[in-house]
This record gives C-alpha cells, sequence and structure tokens, in this order.
C-alpha cells in the first residue's frame, strides 16, 4: 500500500470518531435509547460507544508493541470480560474520550515510515497482521458498530 493510500486510513481513523459523535449527538445523556438492545444479542449504544474506546486502547497499545517489539504475539481480547463494566460508562464522555484517542491515534499513525506500517504481530484466528492491516481492520470494525449505531437509532424512535 503507498503512502496515498495510508493517508486515508489514518484519516479514516480520527474521522470515524466524528461520526460516532454526530450520529448521537441529539440523543440527551439520560436518555433510555442509550440502553435499549432490539437485538439482545448485541451490544446497546452506551455498550457499542464504550466497547469503540476499549478496541481504540487495545489496538494503540498492539500497534506500539509492534513498532517495539519483534514480531509480538498478542492473546485474544476478552471482550465479554471488557463489557461487563460497559453498563456504568457515561456514553457522552466515552464520545468525548473516544474523539481525543483517535486524534491521537491518527497523528501517531501519521508520523510512522513506510517501514514500519509493514511491521507485524500475530494473534489466535487472525494470525500474522501488520499495523496497515490492523489499522484497516479497526475501520471495518468502526463501520460495523456504525451501521449498528444506525440501525439502533431507527429502531428506538
Amino acid at each position: 500500500m503507498t503512502s496515498f493510500v495510508r493517508s486515508y486510513l489514518w484519516r479514516a481513523v480520527e474521522s470515524n470518531a466524528r461520526l460516532v459523535q454526530f450520529l448521537l449527538r441529539d440523543l440527551p445523556e439520560g436518555s433510555p435509547r442509550w440502553d435499549a438492545k432490539p437485538d439482545p444479542e448485541r451490544f446497546s449504544l452506551r455498550e457499542v460507544v464504550a466497547h469503540l474506546l476499549d478496541y481504540d486502547s487495545v489496538t494503540r497499545d498492539r500497534f506500539e508493541r509492534i513498532i517495539r517489539e519483534n514480531q509480538p504475539e498478542f492473546e485474544n481480547w476478552d471482550v465479554d470480560e471488557a463489557a461487563a463494566h460497559y453498563d456504568a460508562r457515561d456514553p457522552k464522555r466515552q464520545i468525548e474520550n473516544l474523539l481525543v484517542s483517535r486524534q491521537e491515534l491518527s497523528v501517531w499513525l501519521e508520523g510512522l515510515a513506510d517501514d514500519e506500517w509493514k511491521r507485524v504481530g500475530s494473534r489466535p484466528r487472525v494470525g500474522e497482521f501488520s499495523v496497515e492491516d490492523g489499522t484497516a481492520m479497526m475501520l471495518g470494525h468502526d463501520a460495523y458498530h456504525l451501521d449498528q449505531i444506525v440501525a439502533w437509532l431507527e429502531a428506538t424512535k
């Protein structure tokens, strides 16, 4: 992938957080819609926002280790364990934190050299992945949850 193409990746990392903020901007803090679950097998809006922020932290830690270490191996992240506390988090605060986290990650990614984008780590079920691959996975993960946010907002009108 060229640096021109990569520039779209790091910019999208930041802009996706702004999309989350935009989609949820009119939802009042105490609204029961934050905790509605049109599909009980999926996260509520409150949980989606908390999950995205946690995913950011896990991904950033992995990226930094990939840059510092030679082919680090990562355990799978226990999403269920992390989600056990999502219902107590303030979604508006989580969105603010997500905006900051994504802006910082975007700047960090922009500063990587071409060879750093290609450095790899590995984890079960995924196998070997580069920072470049991980960034693409992050954007796909964002798209999944952005679609979920839109569906939830429509289902809980």
